[in-house]
């Protein structure tokens, strides 16, 4: 297996950085998410050394994930439906919005403004539940698809879902909390490099896949994941949108609400 470190520049003025597996025609994508991914790249990049070296069965999440990867061949063709990201768009049925740096009258002001057909929100777990509570005296559980990681403290998500029914999306809470419990429990969302795997989803509960500013190879087998296990559903894939550059050739195309690609892939590197 041949490992191909890659640097790319992202839309913010950051890089993202990773390394491809490459298995024959089969690719991977080790590319821990610093701030989210448990490992920092180092610690991914001398795990992943050592298990091509050894064969050793990898522990951290972005390396069981590539891995994973490495065995299977991508199909020659996608096509995803996709949640737009803080933005609208022709073609976007539904809409992600991030709020948790928002102010509470800024974030009403830019949900009732949102015309979307589905509005997904996502706090990133840094609202506390009294502002919570008086953001929902303004809308109806209807008004949302859900809201994604309202709150920290497992308590007060479990609260919040009582109190007011809003429907409820899971992410960071997945390998900590018994978050099947929570009431109005409505999808989880799994990030494949930051967990390393398929989280458990409860009955009566949707599984959205997301992608983590990986490169087109991690992206294209979470979209190939997506359209196994939930394919009529817009998944979390416009992170990608936000790369400047690509380690393959062709790219995946994100429009009107589709994520587009034709293989089969040719790595760059």
């Amino acid at each position: 297996m041949q490992l191909h470190e890659y640097l790319i520049p992202l839309k913010n003025g950051t890089w993202r950085q990773g390394i491809i597996l490459q298995n024959g025609d089969c690719f991977g994508d080790v590319a821990p998410l610093p701030g989210f991914s448990q490992e920092t790249f180092e610690e991914a990049k001398a795990e992943t050394h050592h298990v091509i070296k050894t064969g050793a069965i990898p522990k951290l999440p972005s390396v069981q994930f590539a891995v994973a990867c490495a065995d299977i061949a991508l199909p020659n063709r996608l096509e995803v439906s996709v949640a737009a990201l803080n933005r609208e768009g022709e073609g976007f049925n539904a809409v992600k919005l991030k709020l948790g740096e928002l102010c509470l009258e800024d974030a009403i002001a830019l949900v009732k403004q949102t015309g979307a057909k589905e509005i997904r929100l996502d706090f990133n777990q840094k609202w506390p539940l009294e502002k919570l509570l008086r953001f929902a005296d303004h809308f109806s559980p209807e008004h949302f698809a859900y809201l994604e990681e309202p709150t920290k403290e497992f308590a007060d998500l479990f609260a919040f879902a009582k109190l007011t029914g809003m429907p409820i999306a899971v992410d960071e809470s997945i390998p900590t909390t018994p978050y099947w419990e929570i009431p109005t429990l409505k999808a989880v969302v799994a990030k494949p490099t930051i967990l390393g795997k398929i989280p458990y989803v409860p009955p009566n509960t949707e599984l959205i896949f997301s992608s983590a500013y990986e490169s087109g190879v991690g992206l294209l087998h979470i979209a190939r994941l997506a359209r196994e296990h939930n394919p009529h559903r817009a998944h979390g894939l416009d992170s990608y949108s936000q790369l400047l550059q690509d380690v393959i050739d062709p790219r995946p195309v994100i429009e009107k609400g589709i994520l587009l690609w034709n293989g089969p892939l040719r790595l760059l590197i």
